[in-house]
């Protein structure tokens, strides 16, 4: 009997323990599982927001590229913009489709932007036939005010998700993209802009990495470097400083000049022994200057460091100002050797410079513009307002440079700068600008 009473007592241990494995094993599987749905709904939440980021920069883009095509509606470069406009068109409405957003709030976007994609290449097809980019212009305009409105009413949802306010997964239920007016149609009335260049026009343009200031420069050495940097910044008190050898292939000296108010990073460079680069980091004041000192205070610094550059634009954001500087010769502006200074807004101080793009490319170049600059007014669109001309040498896509003729000009409300061959007056390219609280925007 006894026996008997062991054998099924140990009988409910084993089934206890198999249950309390079986509990184990089951909480871990919920556990992976969990954390496997977990994983899998980031993944697609990530997605989504890249669908929603590329959906926004692709509007932008048609928006801007619109907005050129109004005021150069014909010739080699209205071309180019009409392909743009294509290959846009196509990939916002590729991400629109990609969005948890319902079909039917989206399905007269979606139409628009496929009606814009048909009749780019339309459009395209009837320049090379030879006949006139006129024809189009009104239809152009209404495009353009559409695709403002689209991208306005997007933009709200963007600007949230980049401030990690907007819960994606609830992008459906709560319906962030409002893309029709109360008639259920698609609005067409106003636009946004796109490729923001914060920084200024060919801030990014480079021609090769070879840095052409420096030939037939004298070499300098590294102690030498540190002496450079040492007396570049005199308010910073400088302590000492350390190397952290060469820029890789670059010819520069990495240093870190360490003060009383923290550090500043250096890029001195082997030859000729100029500041290519400089960052200082420190916690900012209150606003106390205005944007003709902050000019002032980055013109001189430049100066200082061996760069005879003259400020050609400007931005305001978080308490410091973004001043470009180019060289200007015979009333032709180097956009190519582009000098940028970071301005603290509190006294003064400069925070930063950037000057690559000035030592690869800044050498004695021709600026003889062969064109006569009273051709320029008869080379643009009738309907512009012809603001203001210089010479202005500007870098390409493809790394080449092209003297130009810069005309500024304004079509309803919208600033441009045109830019047209000084050689035989062809429209190179064409910049907007957009006024914002911080400043002018190029795109």
């Amino acid at each position: 009997m006894e026996h008997r009473k062991e054998k099924h007592s140990k009988g409910w241990l084993i089934t206890s323990v198999s249950l309390m494995l079986f509990s184990v094993c089951l909480a871990v599987s919920l556990v992976f599982s969990l954390a496997h749905n977990g994983r899998t709904q980031q993944a697609l939440e990530s997605t989504y927001e890249q669908n929603l980021y590329e959906l926004g920069d692709n509007l932008n883009n048609i928006e801007v590229n619109l907005s050129k095509l109004m005021i150069a509606p014909e010739g080699r470069f209205a071309t180019v913009l009409l392909t743009d406009v294509y290959s846009e068109a196509l990939a916002a409405e590729k991400a629109l489709s990609s969005l948890p957003v319902d079909w039917h709030d989206s399905e007269s976007a979606a139409s628009f932007l496929n009606k814009v994609a048909d009749f780019a290449v339309s459009y395209q097809q009837a320049l090379i036939a030879g006949k006139s980019g006129n024809n189009y212009a009104d239809t152009v305009e209404s495009m353009y005010v559409t695709a403002r409105r689209l991208n306005a009413q997007i933009g709200d949802s963007v600007a949230l998700a980049s401030q990690n306010k907007l819960d994606i997964r609830k992008i459906t239920s709560k319906k962030p993209f409002v893309f029709r007016s109360s008639d259920n149609k698609v609005s067409h009335n106003s636009i946004e802009y796109p490729e923001l260049i914060y920084d200024g026009p060919f801030s990014d343009g480079r021609a090769k990495e070879h840095y052409c200031h420096f030939d037939g420069a004298e070499s300098i050495s590294l102690k030498e470097a540190k002496e450079i940097a040492m007396a570049a910044l005199p308010e910073f008190k400088a302590k000492s400083v350390t190397s952290a050898g060469k820029s890789g292939d670059e010819p520069l000296y990495e240093l870190t000049v360490s003060g009383e108010r923290g550090e500043a990073y250096f890029s001195v460079s082997e030859h000729g022994g100029k500041i290519v680069n400089l960052t200082v980091s420190r916690p900012l004041g209150a606003v106390m200057l205005g944007e003709t000192s902050a000019k002032a205070c980055a013109k001189d610094f430049a100066a200082r460091v061996g760069y005879d550059v003259e400020p050609v634009w400007y931005l305001v954001s978080g308490g410091v100002a973004y001043v470009n500087l180019a060289p200007i010769e015979n009333d032709v502006v180097f956009y190519t050797d582009l000098v940028k200074v970071k301005v603290a807004l509190d006294n003064g101080e400069v925070l930063g410079l950037e000057a690559k793009n000035y030592c690869l490319n800044h050498t004695q170049r021709p600026t003889e513009l062969k064109m006569n600059r009273a051709a320029v007014p008869t080379l643009i669109d009738s309907r512009l307002k012809l603001n203001s001309v210089r010479g202005a040498l500007i870098p390409l896509e493809n790394g080449e440079q092209r003297l130009c003729y810069e005309a500024a000009c304004e079509y309803k409300g919208l600033d441009y700068f045109i830019y047209l061959d000084a050689a035989d007056g062809e429209t190179v390219k064409i910049m907007r600008t957009v006024d914002s609280e911080q400043g002018s925007l190029v795109m």
